[in-house]
C-alpha cells in the first residue's frame, strides 16, 4: 500500500531542478538523514512513469542497505529485488528491479551491463566507488549504457 509522500523543501527544490535539467547523471548531496532515499526515489517514480518499459537498479554500499532499500521502494509502490545475483541473468521480470552492492558491480560489471541498457541507476553513497579504483572502473562499464543515473551522497 502506497501512502501520500510529503517532500521536504530541498528534497521538492532538488526534484524540481532535476526534472528541469534534463540531464542523464544528476549527483545530490545532503546530510545524513536528510531524505536522500525519499528524494531518489520520488525521481525513480518520476523517471519510471516517462519510461514505463525501463527498469531500476540500485547500488548501495552494502549486503544490509540493500534489504533497506528494498522496503523504502516498497513505500512507493517500487518493487526491487535484494537477493539478485548475476547468476541470476535477467532482471526479475516480476519486480521493477533489482539492488545490488558496489562489490557485486566489480565481480559482475558485464552481466549488469546487459541489463542495464535501459534501466535507471541510482548510486547509493556514490563517494563508496572511490574506495577501491576497481569499483569506479566497474561502475563506469556495467553503466554507461543506463538511460538516467542519479548519484547520492
Amino acid at each position: 500500500m502506497t501512502r501520500s509522500i510529503r517532500l521536504r523543501p530541498w528534497q521538492k527544490a532538488a526534484f524540481e531542478k532535476y526534472v528541469a535539467a534534463g540531464q542523464d547523471d544528476f549527483l545530490t548531496v545532503a546530510t545524513p538523514g536528510a531524505g536522500k532515499t525519499t528524494f531518489a526515489l520520488t525521481v525513480a517514480r518520476h523517471v519510471l512513469s516517462e519510461r514505463p518499459r525501463s527498469r531500476m537498479i540500485v547500488v548501495a554500499p552494502t549486503a544490509h542497505l540493500k534489504v533497506q532499500w528494498a522496503q523504502a521502494a516498497a513505500r512507493f509502490a517500487l518493487h526491487l529485488d535484494p537477493q539478485w545475483s548475476a547468476t541470476d541473468g535477467a532482471l526479475p521480470a516480476d519486480m521493477h528491479g533489482i539492488v545490488t552492492t558496489y562489490q557485486q558491480v566489480a565481480s559482475s560489471a558485464d552481466v549488469l551491463r546487459s541489463v542495464a541498457t535501459d534501466a535507471f541507476v541510482i548510486f547509493d553513497e556514490v563517494h563508496h566507488a572511490a574506495d577501491d579504483r576497481a569499483w569506479g572502473d566497474s561502475i563506469r562499464r556495467a553503466f554507461e549504457p543506463s538511460v538516467r543515473r542519479l548519484a547520492i551522497s
